[in-house]
């Protein structure tokens, strides 16, 4: 028996990621005629801020107005233009996702674990689903790689920081913040969010419409337009069960379950004994779950969460493999799908089905005493 090493494994994973996310990327880039809807929003606030009219003029422009003055470079040249150095943009931080989990993971190992998430954050089917809507919470994945990595490793005020930094732009992630309260790192919180709370309270008070936030907020927190037939886009327990005919009191039903299940686990773990890297993706996946509204490009981070947890906490093969559904499910290019889960499977159930797969894999698993085992084993035997 000859033996692949780890090196060599990870160089012929990083060959198949690129095989994969390469055409989704093309897709996208080939024609440079077809900004994202997600984009020219976040174009026409840019473009509002320097006309100075107001940033909420276009309705679909649903984040704080702070976000507007960061977005500012993609009021400049063409749309087709801005739009394709966004993409751009959004597959190099999704890149720097990637090296973040990888260097955290044994060094033998680190070029695999970088193809596996690579893979999963461009070349899977939520990145096939995202890229193309020009949507900002790819930015946010290394955010959320770099704020729980900080966390994981006792730098509270950086990952506070982080996090404060990420909810001036979009707050996707202000579950996260429960993280840092449940672990009592008051002083952390303080000297972060009271700053960032400064700025966001004076960028409504400054920037133009800015006053308007408060309604774009609660129409935010209601779900958006992620309702009726455009339910289907919805990836909640509520937005599914709208987007199936099925029962609206069943799903309610199922989301305070789920809520009633992370609280339980919470507390019998001991809230602040608990790895801030498992809560802070028990808690992402609760959010998404049992909220108002979770969208496809949300599920880039619930990856690059899973993956950071299984790496840095070096779980044994008998429990990762545990989380090896929910991440086929995310990770498996669109195409193939079908063959795994039939022709008539539809997207929104296999993405839901893929939440409450990794959720559930997460309330089984033990967050403390785990052994540190390798992630893979050192070499792989191939037949001679």
């Amino acid at each position: 028996m000859r033996r692949v090493s780890p090196r060599t494994a990870g160089l012929l994973l990083i060959v198949a990621a690129l095989l994969f996310a390469g055409p989704e990327l093309y897709d996208v880039l080939g024609g440079w005629i077809a900004p994202g809807i997600d984009f020219l929003p976040l174009r026409n606030a840019a473009t509002g801020l320097l006309d100075g009219t107001s940033v909420f003029a276009d309705p679909t422009f649903v984040y704080p107005p702070t976000a507007a003055v960061a977005l500012l470079p993609t009021a400049f040249g063409s749309l087709s233009a801005a739009f394709a150095g966004w993409v751009v943009a959004g597959a190099v931080a999704l890149l720097l996702a990637a090296l973040l989990i990888a260097r955290a993971a044994p060094r033998p190992h680190r070029l695999a674990i970088f193809a596996l998430t690579a893979m999963g954050l461009l070349g899977g089917v939520i990145a096939a689903r995202s890229l193309f809507l020009g949507n900002l919470s790819e930015f946010l994945v290394p955010i959320a790689v770099g704020v729980l990595l900080a966390f994981h490793r006792g730098r509270w005020v950086l990952g506070c920081a982080l996090l404060a930094a990420s909810l001036l732009i979009k707050p996707l992630l202000a579950p996260l913040l429960f993280v840092p309260i449940l672990h009592r790192r008051w002083s952390a919180l303080l000297r972060t969010m009271l700053p960032a709370g400064a700025l966001l309270v004076l960028s409504v008070l400054l920037v133009p419409g800015g006053l308007d936030f408060p309604k774009v907020l609660r129409y935010v927190v209601t779900g958006t337009n992620l309702h009726g037939t455009n339910a289907i886009n919805n990836l909640s327990l509520r937005g599914w069960a709208e987007g199936q005919g099925a029962s609206h009191t069943a799903a309610v039903a199922a989301s305070a379950a789920v809520v009633a299940a992370v609280l339980w686990r919470i507390r019998r773990g001991g809230g602040n004994r608990l790895s801030p890297v498992w809560l802070g993706n028990v808690l992402l996946l609760m959010t998404f779950l049992a909220g108002g509204i979770s969208e496809v490009h949300f599920l880039l981070s619930a990856y690059a969460g899973i993956m950071l947890f299984v790496v840095v906490h070096r779980l044994p093969a008998r429990i990762w493999v545990r989380f090896l559904p929910g991440l086929l499910l995310l990770a498996v290019p669109g195409p193939y799908l079908p063959l795994l889960l039939g022709r008539h499977s539809d997207g929104q159930t296999w993405l839901v089905a893929a939440e409450l797969l990794l959720l559930a894999a997460l309330l089984a698993t033990p967050v403390g005493g785990v052994r540190a085992t390798p992630l893979l084993r050192r070499a792989v035997p191939v037949p001679a």
